[in-house]
Formats: structure tokens, sequence, C-alpha cells
């Protein structure tokens, strides 16, 4: 592994904890909701703050496109979903899909990880 690799890393191990643990705040706590919500409006602002005066880290400007708008995404689909479980009749539906996409998401990214680095 090279040391220029590093921030890319970084970023990525970062975005594996903290997307996520926001995600998972946000379904068990109702008063989450608002935190993800800024979270994402932040996301979002500084994203576009980023892409307009080109500071893109080390990436080029496609790179840190798709990731920002895989950002975007993810995090709407996580607040969608926190919204969502507070009504009762599909707080169950909303857990089992949940538990199956996280084990099939784990596992992939595992195997992954270990290919990648064995």
């Amino acid at each position: 592994m090279d040391i220029g690799d590093l921030p890319e890393l970084a970023s990525g191990f970062v975005s594996l904890l903290l997307l996520p643990t926001l995600g998972v705040v946000g379904l068990m706590h109702r008063r989450a909701i608002p935190v993800l919500a800024w979270t994402l409006v932040a996301w979002l602002v500084l994203g576009a703050l980023a892409l307009w005066t080109e500071h893109t880290l080390e990436w080029s400007r496609e790179r840190f496109l798709r990731g920002w708008l895989l950002g975007l995404g993810l995090g709407a689909v996580i607040l969608l979903i926190a919204v969502l479980k507070q009504d009762r009749r599909v707080k169950p539906w909303i857990r089992l899909v949940l538990a199956l996409v996280t084990m099939a998401v784990f596992t992939r990214s595992l195997l992954e990880f270990v290919d990648r680095y064995t």
C-alpha cells in the first residue's frame, strides 16, 4: 500500500463508519431525525461549495461528484427510512428489510476488503 492511497482509504473508512452510525442513531431515536436532516443539508452545501470552488481534495472532479451524489442518495434514503419508521404499520417491514440488506452489504464489503488487502 502506497502512502498516496491514505486519503482515499481514510475517507472511505470514515464514510463506512459515519453514515451507518448516523443512520442507526436516526432509526433508534426520533430526536435524531433533525440531526440526520442537518447532516444531509451540510453534505449538500459543502459538496456543492467544494465543486464550485474546485476544492475536490486530490480526486478528479468526476470522482468527487460521484462520491458526493452517492452520499446525498444514501443520506436521503436513511432519512426517509427514519421518518417512515415512525409509522407502526411500516416499522416491522422496515426492520426486516434493513436486517437483510445490512447482512448482505456487510458480507459483500467484508469479502471485498479481504480480497483487496490480502
